[in-house]
C-alpha cells in the first residue's frame, strides 16, 4: 500500500516535525547534528588507520595491513582493560573525564553497532565489566566529536583528568601504541593453569602470534600449548561455575528472544536447562557448590571434560537437545555440521575466542572499516562537508529515508522472521547513529516496531542480495520512488504480459526509434525527501555491503554466487530499458547501470570487505581454532 505523498518544492534542508512509522507519528529519532558528529568520528577513525599504516618503523613499515590488524588487536585489549576496571563513577552521565582514547572509542563504537550482543553482554551477569557496559551504552557523540580537531580529524590533546582516569583504571598508557615491532609482547593467563604468561608475542613465526589467525602459545608454567578457543571455553566454564555459586548468570545468546530481541530471564533459564541436560547428567553443572569449594578447580574440571574445545561444547549442547543428530566432525567441516542447530552454533562460537565480549571485536572492527571507507569515498567525512545548512540536504534525506525504512518494517512485521533486510549506505549511516544511542534505539524500535532489530554484521551474500531485492520492491510499492539510484540492479519486479505486448507494438510502430534518454531531467520526482536524481549523490544509495559474507572468496561457490547476481542484473537492466517509457525511474536505473564508469554491482565482489585477519569468517560463524 502506497502512502499519501507529501508536497515539496525542492530538496528539504530541515527535518519535519514528525515522521510516520506505522500508526505512529514520532518526532525525528535523530538530528542532523548527531549525523555530523558521527561522520567526524568516522573520519577520525579513517585518519587513525592512515596514520598507523604510514609509520616508518615497526611492522606497518613493511606490511601495512598486518600493522593495522595488530593495532586493532591492541585496541581491543585496551578496551577490555578499560571496561573491566572499577571506575568509582558517581555521575549518571559520561563526562569528558571518562572518555577513553580514540582507539578504544573505535572498539566501543563497533561493539554498539552489534546492538543485541552489546545489550545482552551488559545484562547477563553482574560483573564489573557488565556494570561498566551499562554505563557506556549511550555513546555521547556530540561530546566525543568535540574532542576531535574539526580540520585535521586528529584527536585533541586530553585534559589531565581525562588522561589520569584512563591510565589509573586501565593501568595502560593513554597514548595509543602506533608502532608495534616483532619483539613486542602482551601478558595472558594460561587457560589450563591460570599462570600469567609475560611474553606472549603479537606476531610470531607460523602466524602463531596473538594478533594472527593461528595463535598458539606454550605456557611458561605448565608447558601446555593453548589457543583462543581454549581461552573462550574456559570463560564459559567460569560463567557456569559462577552460576553454581549462586550468582546471576545467563550464558551468551540465551537472554534475548531470538526473534523479537526482548529480554527474558525465564526464557534464558528454560533454554539453559535444555542445553545443560547432558552436561548435568555427566558433570552436575546445575548443582550448587559449597562456599569452601575451590572455584578454579571446579572451572578446570569442567573445561577438561569439554576438552577446552568450543566444538566439544557445541556437541555437548547437541547431545542434550538432539542426541540423534550429533555431528561426526571427522567427516565434515566443523562450520557446517549437519543437523546442528543454528542457535547452538551461535552460542558455542560466542565462546570460541579470547576476551570478555560474546563476539570477536577484532573481526567486527575490521569489517566495520569497509563501511567507513564508503563514507570516505562519498566525501561525507571531509571536514566542512555539511557545515552550511544549504548543503545538508543529503543528511536530511538520509534521516527521512531511515524513518521510511522503519515505517517499511512496521508495515511488514513478517520480515522480522527472515534473515535480513538490506539497507543502503545513507540509511545505514543513520541506522548506525541510532544504535549508538543504545537504550534509545532499543526503546524506540520496541515502541514503534514491537521488536528490537539486530544489525548483523555478518550475513551470507545470497541472503543479503535477496533481502535487498525484497526491500527495494516493497519500498517502491509503498513510497512510489526507487530505493536505490546508484546504478545497481534496477527494480526486479517482472514485466507483465501487457507491458511486454505494448513494448512490441511500440517497437513495430517505430516510435521507439527516437532513442530518448531516460535522463533525470525528464523525471517527475514526487518525493525529493526520499530520493534525488542528482548524479553526484547517487552513490549514497548504494547497498551497504560491509556485512556481507561470501565464505572463502576464492571458492567455487562464492564465484558462482557473484556470477549469478551479475546475470540477474543484466536481465533486469534489459527489462528496465523496455519499460522506461512507462516508468522513467527504471530507465534512469538502467542508464546508470550501463554508463557509470567505476561503479561495481553490489553483491558481486567476493573480496569486498575481506582482510588479512579473518579473510571470510564472520562474527556469528565459527572461526578457525586459535
Amino acid at each position: 500500500m502506497s502512502l499519501p505523498t507529501p508536497s515539496y518544492s525542492e530538496y528539504p534542508t530541515s527535518l519535519p516535525a514528525h515522521f510516520p512509522i506505522g500508526a505512529h507519528q514520532p518526532t525525528p529519532l535523530l538530528s542532523v547534528t548527531e549525523l555530523q558528529a558521527h561522520l567526524r568520528l568516522l573520519g577520525a577513525f579513517h585518519k587513525l588507520k592512515e596514520d598507523v599504516q604510514s609509520q616508518v618503523e615497526g611492522i606497518a613499515a613493511t606490511n601495512k595491513e598486518l600493522g593495522w590488524v595488530i593495532f586493532v588487536n591492541r585496541a581491543v585489549c585496551r578496551f577490555f582493560a578499560w571496561t573491566a576496571a572499577t571506575w568509582n563513577k558517581s555521575s549518571p552521565t559520561l563526562s569528558e573525564t571518562y572518555i577513553p582514547p580514540l582507539d578504544v572509542i573505535m572498539v566501543w563504537h563497533t561493539y554498539l553497532l552489534n546492538p543485541r550482543a552489546f545489550f545482552e553482554d551488559a545484562h547477563r551477569m553482574s560483573t564489573t565489566y557488565c556494570t561498566n557496559l551499562i554505563a557506556i551504552e549511550e555513546m555521547p557523540l556530540i561530546l566525543i566529536s568535540s574532542l576531535i580537531d574539526p580540520q585535521t580529524l586528529d584527536p585533541l590533546p586530553p585534559s589531565e583528568k581525562r588522561q589520569f582516569f584512563f591510565e589509573q583504571v586501565s593501568q595502560m598508557s593513554y597514548h595509543m601504541p602506533m608502532v608495534t615491532d616483532y619483539s613486542d609482547i602482551l601478558t595472558l593467563n594460561c587457560p589450563f593453569c591460570a599462570h600469567l604468561n609475560q611474553s606472549v608475542r603479537w606476531v610470531a613465526d607460523g602466524e602463531s602470534g596473538f594478533a594472527q589467525t593461528k595463535f598458539s602459545h606454550t605456557c611458561e608454567q605448565c608447558g601446555e600449548s593453548f589457543n583462543k578457543s581454549n581461552i573462550g571455553v574456559r570463560r564459559f566454564c567460569e560463567e557456569v561455575t559462577r552460576r553454581r555459586t549462586g550468582e546471576r548468570v545467563f550464558i551468551s545468546e540465551t537472554l534475548l528472544h531470538p526473534l523479537s530481541g526482548i529480554k527474558s530471564e525465564a526464557h534464558s533459564i528454560e533454554i539453559m536447562t535444555k542445553l545443560f541436560g547432558w552436561m548435568e547428567a555427566m558433570y552436575q553443572v546445575n548443582q550448587p557448590i559449597p562456599p569452601e569449594s575451590n572455584f578454579d578447580a571446579e572451572v578446570t574440571k569442567l573445561a577438561l571434560a569439554l576438552g577446552y574445545d568450543y566444538l566439544e561444547l557445541a556437541d555437548a549442547f547437541q547431545r542434550a537437545v538432539r542426541p540423534f543428530l550429533v555431528p561426526d566432525r571427522s567427516i565434515m567441516a566443523p562450520r557446517y555440521a549437519l543437523g546442528e542447530l543454528e542457535r547452538i552454533q551461535r552460542i558455542s562460537v560466542a565462546y570460541s575466542h579470547a576476551g570478555l565480549a560474546s563476539l570477536d571485536l577484532v573481526g567486527a572492527v575490521l569489517r566495520q572499516g569497509a563501511f567507513i571507507e564508503k563514507m570516505v569515498e562519498l566525501e561525507w567525512t571531509q571536514p566542512g562537508r555539511f557545515d552550511l545548512v544549504s548543503e545538508t540536504a543529503p543528511l536530511v534525506r538520509s534521516v527521512a529515508r531511515y524513518h521510511a525504512f522503519l515505517d517499511l518494517m512496521a508495515a511488514n512485521p513478517r520480515w522480522f522472521f527472515v534473515p535480513t533486510l538490506a539497507s543502503l549506505l545513507d540509511i545505514d549511516l543513520v541506522w548506525h547513529t541510532h544504535q549508538l544511542k543504545s537504550w534509545h534505539y532499543r526503546d524506540d524500535t520496541y515502541k514503534y516496531l514491537r521488536c528490537f532489530p539486530n544489525h548483523d554484521d555478518s550475513v551470507e551474500s545470497p541472503l543479503l542480495s535477496k533481502g535487498y531485492d525484497l526491500t527495494a520492491k516493497a519500498w517502491k510499492d509503498r513510497f512510489g520512488v526507487p530505493y536505490s539510484v546508484c546504478g545497481c540492479i534496477p527494480d526486479t519486479d517482472p514485466e507483465s504480459r501487457l507491458s511486454r505486448f505494448t513494448s512490441k507494438i511500440t517497437s513495430i510502430g517505430g516510435s521507439s526509434s527516437k532513442k530518448t534518454s531516460p535522463s533525470s531531467e525528464g523525471i517527475s520526482n514526487p518525493r525529493p525527501d526520499l530520493v534525488t536524481t542528482e548524479i553526484d549523490e547517487a552513490d549514497a544509495t548504494h547497498p551497504s555491503e560491509h556485512n556481507q559474507q561470501f565464505g572463502d572468496p576464492n571458492s567455487k561457490e562464492a564465484l558462482q554466487t557473484a556470477k549469478k547476481r551479475e546475470k540477474q542484473s543484466t536481465k533486469c537492466v534489459s527489462t528496465a530499458k523496455k519499460s522506461a517509457s512507462r516508468d522513467p525511474w527504471k530507465g534512469l536505473q538502467a542508464e546508470r547501470n550501463e554508463k557509470r564508469d567505476g561503479h561495481k554491482e553490489a553483491f558481486t565482489d567476493p573480496n569486498y570487505g575481506s582482510g588479512t585477519y579473518y579473510p571470510y569468517w564472520g562474527v556469528s560463524v565459527a572461526v578457525p581454532v586459535g
